[in-house]
């Protein structure tokens, strides 16, 4: 009932914002999977045509404003259709279908995506990668959204997980392999489960995968750094085999499948398994989800799809992700010979552990380019603004409390800021 109201009095506010402008160009992106559902609606193909309740589709109900599709690559796909610096790999006007990773955006006739989507910043490889694709012009990251992710799962008799920060990192890093564990006594798992456990992750590059390692990472790393010292091994990376590479020969099955929706079917049509995914694409897929406690509050168990209150940002400039991660394997951020401040990114430290409430969170960019929009300029412009755009927002029922993905809060992203770096 709560969503029904949402979804009215959104159409309410798009009414009164106007009609939809005539003929005009559809802007074209597409991306990360995790913030798939706020930012299209229906998620069940890989190409998405906006939905009531998006903020796509309340973005291209603002007079003036055109109409958009977004296509699910991944975050590493997407972030090369941005490069443009290996077209036979990943070229915007390839068709955005149903092969595992798809290649492209279905841009026919463009040599750029107006726009990009990414839970995983821009790394330093991104970076030359883009200035290899491009002779003028730099790429431009704001952040747009932050999500949940959820710990998926399916078992025949287990129909509320609860999970403590420590039994996460058992299981990811392959120490717990079965139900019948006894270290999962008190997590909601009968004491006559039986059978093996098989890890659901990202096949593709996932900004989902470099949100959950950048939690592993420091939360089951060294002593020294914070962490619980249970699995010191994970390395934060958007490819999931690479992050645990270390533990992967102990899982008792693999899983591998390419997006989250994928991830969630993989999880849903295997008995025994357990997987990542953003909250928003377990609610939609009707999966099972564990609900975790923060060490903050040991005994308080937080369920993902509460999350989705505004949160507070700090913003670090000119810098990318550097391509090493330090010895404990946490990202460090790296220094640009920039001082445009047109790529903004939130250091993956200050999300990796919260001090409260749901633990394991993603923070997601909307990616551009600073040079050759042509005609769509203005409609570049407006569109990285939009997670900014009160009318916008208010007018979006797939982001915010109860939906597992939220707005993001930060002065410093203004018109003016992304009309001075996207500047043609």
């Amino acid at each position: 009932m709560g969503q029904t109201r949402m979804k009215l009095a959104a159409g309410a506010v798009l009414m009164c914002l106007a009609s939809v402008a005539g003929a005009q160009t559809t802007l074209v992106g597409g991306g990360a999977t995790l913030p798939a559902v706020g930012y299209g609606g229906d998620v069940s193909n890989r190409l998405i045509t906006p939905t009531n309740g998006s903020l796509l589709y309340a973005y291209s109900h603002v007079s003036g404003n055109p109409a958009t599709t977004y296509c699910q690559t991944g975050s590493g796909t997407g972030k090369k259709i941005l490069a443009g610096n290996d077209t036979g790999v990943a070229n915007v006007s390839a068709a955005c279908n149903a092969t595992a990773v798809p290649t492209g955006f279905g841009g026919t006739g463009l040599t750029q995506p107006h726009f990009v989507g990414s839970d995983s910043p821009l790394s330093a490889s991104d970076y030359a990668a883009y200035g290899a694709g491009h002779s003028v012009g730099q790429p431009v990251q704001l952040p747009a959204v932050a999500g949940a992710i959820a710990i998926v799962y399916k078992k025949t008799g287990v129909t509320s997980l609860k999970l403590t920060e420590t039994q996460v990192c058992q299981i990811f890093s392959g120490q717990i392999t079965s139900w019948s564990d006894s270290r999962l006594a008190g997590s909601g798992v009968p004491n006559t489960a039986t059978g093996s456990i098989s890890i659901a992750y990202r096949s593709d590059g996932s900004g989902t995968s470099f949100a959950l390692t950048n939690h592993l990472s420091a939360k089951c790393g060294a002593t020294s750094i914070g962490g619980n010292g249970v699995a010191t091994s994970f390395k934060t990376n958007q490819s999931f085999a690479t992050a645990a590479a270390a533990y992967l020969s102990s899982y008792a099955g693999t899983l591998p499948a390419s997006g989250n929706p994928a991830v969630v079917a993989a999880v849903l049509a295997n008995d025994g398994s357990i997987g990542y995914a953003e909250t928003a694409n377990a609610l939609t897929a009707g999966a099972k989800f564990a609900s975790i406690a923060n060490d903050s509050a040991p005994t308080t168990f937080v369920n993902p799809s509460n999350y989705g209150s505004p949160l507070a940002v700090s913003l670090s400039y000119d810098k990318v992700i550097a391509d090493a991660v330090d010895t404990n394997g946490r990202p460090t951020l790296q220094a640009l010979p920039l001082t445009n401040q047109c790529i903004a990114v939130v250091d993956p430290s200050n999300y990796a552990t919260p001090a409260s409430g749901y633990p394991i969170l993603a923070v997601s960019y909307l990616l551009g380019n600073s040079q050759g929009n042509g005609s769509q300029l203005a409609n570049v412009q407006s569109l990285l603004f939009a997670p900014y755009n009160s009318a916008i927002r208010t007018a979006t029922a797939n982001i915010g409390a109860g939906t597992g993905l939220s707005f993001l809060t930060n002065a410093d992203i203004t018109t003016t800021k992304i009309n001075g770096c996207v500047v043609n």
